[in-house]
């Protein structure tokens, strides 16, 4: 019983800690958390930034992101964009390896691509995001009035919107798959002690 509560530990949690623990890392490492805490004193809430948006944004809701930020927030936010290229290989790696693992323990019940295909669209959604907020930030602060480009705004939400709902629906997978595998385990446990 021991091993099967660290089975399911492991496979769920080592995942969620490296994406819930990366993500703070990044806002730390980035100087974006300490960036929003001087500019929200006291009670006052921050907004939700861009990349936690789950239905997206638009060119109004991005200058006003980046407004509030000012200019600290904004290199803060830049570097956030450029170490945040880094984090979508450790938090994919870590879903993939969960995934994986427990892909195995059952047997191979599916073709690895269903496993393989959306991380690839993950990851190339997290790049196609970062990539473009970036460039579009270098456009913001360089230009007189802080323009952004539309389209290229939406195709940024887009993949925003892709990699939250798609890593979402990879985690709840994963979670199906441990408790399959629990019930699985627990089978082959109780026919040799019934045959005993």
């Amino acid at each position: 019983m021991t091993s099967m509560i660290l089975t399911t530990f492991l496979a769920i949690g080592f995942p969620a800690a490296i994406l819930l623990g990366g993500s703070r890392i990044l806002s730390q490492a980035s100087g974006r958390a300490a960036a929003v805490n001087q500019l929200t004193p006291g009670e006052q809430k921050a907004p939700r930034p861009l990349n936690l948006r789950w239905f997206g944004y638009g060119t109004e809701a991005v200058n006003e992101y980046w407004s509030w930020l000012k200019c600290a927030g904004l290199q803060a936010e830049k570097r956030r964009l450029l170490l945040d290229l880094i984090f979508p290989l450790m938090y994919g790696g870590a879903l993939a390896a969960s995934l994986w693992w427990v892909w195995v323990t059952l047997g191979q019940p599916f073709h690895p691509a269903w496993i393989i295909a959306p991380l690839a669209i993950i990851l190339t959604a997290d790049w196609t995001e970062n990539l473009i907020q970036l460039a579009q930030l270098r456009h913001y602060v360089s230009s007189s009035e802080g323009r952004i480009q539309g389209l290229w705004i939406q195709i940024s939400s887009c993949a925003t919107i892709i990699k939250l709902w798609l890593t979402s629906g990879l985690y709840v997978s994963l979670v199906g798959l441990v408790v399959r595998m629990i019930f699985t385990l627990s089978d082959r446990r109780l026919v040799p002690d019934a045959v005993e």
